[in-house]
């Protein structure tokens, strides 16, 4: 005959849940929060004005030692900080849109600098504004700015901020492929009137070659653009490229925010990130 505390016992332990303890985790300061418009902003007076609150969202998950603390498709807080309309002077529109703040996965309200032509207190140059090379005129005379759905921004947090996260929550390591090709924009040799964009290329483990074109812009494939090799360094295993590419060819492809291009050579493919202001 079984023992009935023992039953009884056994039974406890079977329905007991097994509770989750928060843990915590620190955003650090300067961390970016990618965002994204949800509806189309002009510089009409008549429509906007300062301090209007624009519909946007988080545009990719902010994650922290493996955990997501800001998930993709999260509300931002955004507001309009400056907006000039054209006038009969000739004037193009001009449009500013500054972060106010976002709710972290747990709750935790976390303020913003920066936004679309705000400039923030933390940023750490992942992305540069090319408004002046590009678009030497922001806006053909007398126009309207304009910013449409889709437009991607970059803000950032002003300081270290504790979130919580569960005790077992498993966090995600994501493996990474081994990179054979990467590229980088050298934003200290800029020159406005070269008209073209100087790179910095590096390919590992394949043949030297001095071919390079842009074939996406934005995951969409385009006509290829080619990218002019200057100098190319042979090495074991990686050769060493400095090039340049045609940026009057480049930015008929871009769009206003955060834009990004696709180089491929020997096979491989690189992508670097800009943010355009138009």
């Amino acid at each position: 005959m079984k023992n009935p505390f023992a039953v009884l016992i056994s039974s406890l332990v079977l329905v007991t849940p097994v509770w989750a303890h928060a843990a915590e985790v620190i955003i650090p300061q300067g961390t970016v929060v990618f965002g994204e418009l949800d509806e189309r902003i002009t510089s009409n007076e008549r429509k906007f004005r300062v301090g209007y609150q624009v519909d946007g969202h988080v545009w990719k998950n902010v994650v922290v030692e493996g955990h997501t603390v800001i998930p993709a498709g999260t509300p931002l807080v955004l507001r309009i900080r400056k907006l000039d309309g054209s006038n009969v002077g000739g004037d193009g529109g001009s449009l500013e849109i500054m972060a106010v703040s976002v709710k972290a996965a747990d709750g935790t309200e976390i303020s913003l600098t920066g936004g679309y032509g705000d400039a923030g207190n933390d940023r750490h140059g992942l992305t540069r504004a090319l408004s002046m090379i590009l678009w030497p005129s922001a806006f053909l005379p007398g126009g309207k700015a304009v910013l449409d759905v889709g437009t991607v921004f970059d803000a950032s947090i002003p300081a270290d901020t504790p979130v919580s996260i569960t005790a077992n929550a498993l966090p995600t390591l994501k493996l990474a492929d081994r990179q054979d090709f990467s590229v980088a924009i050298v934003y200290d040799e800029i020159d406005q009137k070269a008209g073209s964009l100087p790179l910095e290329l590096t390919l590992c483990n394949r043949p030297f070659t001095r071919e390079a074109h842009v074939t996406a812009v934005n995951e969409m494939e385009i006509r290829p653009i080619l990218v002019s090799i200057i100098i190319g360094n042979r090495g074991e295993p990686c050769h060493d490229f400095r090039g340049r590419v045609n940026l009057e060819s480049l930015k008929k492809h871009f769009k206003p925010g955060i834009n990004r291009f696709s180089v491929t050579m020997s096979g491989v493919v690189g992508s670097v990130v800009l943010n355009v202001e138009m």
